[in-house]
């Protein structure tokens, strides 16, 4: 990164102090929060039509009602009902024009399973939800031949899927059952559709990385190639020079600095830290700010300890966490990546920042692990009566004075702890559900959480510990476990259930 080119003039040249790089999106370029365009496909058989004459307009009337329920929050493209072969492939030709990122099939009667596949054609690689809907939830015992036929698209999907099957394509799909009333059914197309949005958006994020890990962390070791071609996101290593030169641009009396001091001063209970220390603390915070914004990345992952607190003689804890408050990006440090990537996905998913922590130490009788931090995390997601806390930090690794660290716990509730296993047999995702404990923060000068397991604590912590997990436990408030498995579906990789 050492050249970019001027916007007003596309041949002149400069290195790369400027505002843009010849090798990074420009910001109006940026894909990675744009909405999904959702395919619809609803269909009928041309055959019946003739049968019963009236059948077709009611058949339509069901599509819109779909139509006009994923079109409340969602990009849709429809084509007209598929009811022959000409109309199906047409139909493909449209959401291949439209580039739509997600296909829902939404059958209102029985469809030849020839039409869709001649749909297909056109869409290689695009996800499939099945909704497997009804005009009713209940037998009408009142009801014609007619009214079976309009019911009658589950039937299809069934043969489509198995027609899948024996040709050993579309290995993983989604289905959602339910009628086309069903607010639970749009619920979980909802989240589906999240699920679907952040596969794709992990494909153009850039995680920025500052330092390595510490030598021997194995389970923390990346190959940048593999990372892009299983994960999504690309990786670019960034020189501490970059952070070193924000921060001489980032003093004590600039106007950014002394707006951090005063929100630390209103926001967190300061314990412990000083005037120097919060004024070092605060200008890190801010250089780390403009260095994620300059670099326009969707999350950043430092080496602290000896790398960088020895250098800047503070710790950047105040500035990941106000990086997480703010929503601009997740940041970890002991150069996490994968952790990191993992940590985006849960906050997409749950809509709450996840936590980085560590396996530390189980309780049997709480059935449940204290899970540690590494000083910092997103303050609003802290236990109502008890505030977060800015003190020293618990260790010391070169910096000069204090240190800033956040002591707190997260608010109690269902959530998701994940990461990323990958081994001599290759990708696996690590999932698993838990319960944030209602406990109040120990006095550790450090963020930790306190989390009930759904299986015996003793028989947990030995599958943990034979499975190869990573030792960060990545933890959001929000149970979506299940939307983790369909995402490690999508990304074709196995899952470790724990």
């Amino acid at each position: 990164m050492t050249t970019m080119e001027t916007k007003s003039n596309p041949q002149s040249f400069e290195v790369a102090d400027g505002d843009s790089f010849g090798d990074l999106l420009s910001a109006d370029r940026i894909r990675s929060r744009k909405k999904l365009k959702i395919g619809l496909l609803t269909g009928g058989y041309f055959e019946f039509w003739r049968m019963y004459p009236g059948l077709k307009q009611k058949v339509e009337q069901d599509g819109e009602i779909v139509l006009r329920r994923l079109s409340a929050k969602h990009t849709v493209v429809s084509p007209p009902l598929v009811d022959t072969i000409d109309s199906a492939d047409e139909a493909g030709r449209r959401f291949r024009d439209e580039q739509i990122d997600l296909l829902i099939l939404a059958y209102r009667t029985y469809v030849p399973d020839v039409y869709i596949q001649h749909t297909l054609t056109h869409l290689a690689g695009v996800p499939l939800l099945l909704f497997a809907s009804q005009s009713r939830d209940r037998f009408d015992f009142k009801d014609t031949y007619e009214g079976v036929l309009r019911n009658s698209g589950v039937m299809a999907l069934v043969q489509l899927v198995a027609g899948f099957r024996k040709m050993d394509t579309y290995g993983h799909l989604e289905v959602v059952a339910g009628s086309i009333h069903d607010d639970a059914a749009y619920r979980q197309i909802d989240r589906y559709i999240e699920v679907v949005t952040i596969h794709k958006q992990l494909k153009t994020m850039t995680i920025g990385v500052i330092g390595n890990v510490f030598r021997g962390m194995f389970d923390f070791e990346f190959d940048k190639t593999k990372v892009k071609g299983s994960l999504g996101p690309e990786v670019v290593n960034i020189q501490i020079d970059h952070l070193l030169r924000q921060w001489e641009q980032s003093p004590a009396r600039d106007p950014d600095v002394r707006a951090m001091i005063r929100h630390a001063r209103s926001a967190y209970q300061i314990d412990g830290v000083g005037e120097p220390d919060l004024e070092k603390a605060a200008c890190l915070a801010v250089a780390l700010k403009r260095l994620v914004n300059r670099f326009r990345l969707d999350g950043v992952a430092l080496l602290c300890q000896h790398f960088l607190e020895a250098r800047l003689k503070t710790t950047p804890y105040l500035g990941l966490s106000e990086l997480h408050r703010e929503g601009i990006c997740p940041g970890v440090t002991e150069g996490d990546v994968i952790g990191l990537i993992m940590m985006k996905i849960l906050k997409h998913l749950t809509g709450n920042t996840a936590f980085f922590l560590e396996w530390s130490e189980f309780d049997v009788e709480r059935n449940g692990w204290m899970l540690l931090g590494h000083g910092f995390g997103d303050p609003s997601q802290a236990r109502k009566g008890s505030p977060p806390k800015l003190t020293p930090t618990a260790e010391q690794w070169g910096l000069e004075g204090t240190g800033c660290s956040l002591e707190l716990v997260p608010a109690p509730g269902p959530c998701t702890i994940g990461h990323f296993i990958e081994d001599a047999k290759g990708w696996r995702m690590m999932i698993s559900g838990g319960e944030i404990l209602d406990l109040a923060p120990l006095p550790i000068h450090d963020t930790h959480a306190f989390v009930r397991v759904g299986r015996p604590i003793k028989e947990y912590v030995e599958l943990l510990t034979k499975a190869g997990v990573p030792h960060h436990a990545i933890t959001a408030r929000g149970d979506v476990c299940k939307e983790l498995g369909q995402l490690a579906d999508l990304m074709g990789m196995p899952q470790e259930r724990l």
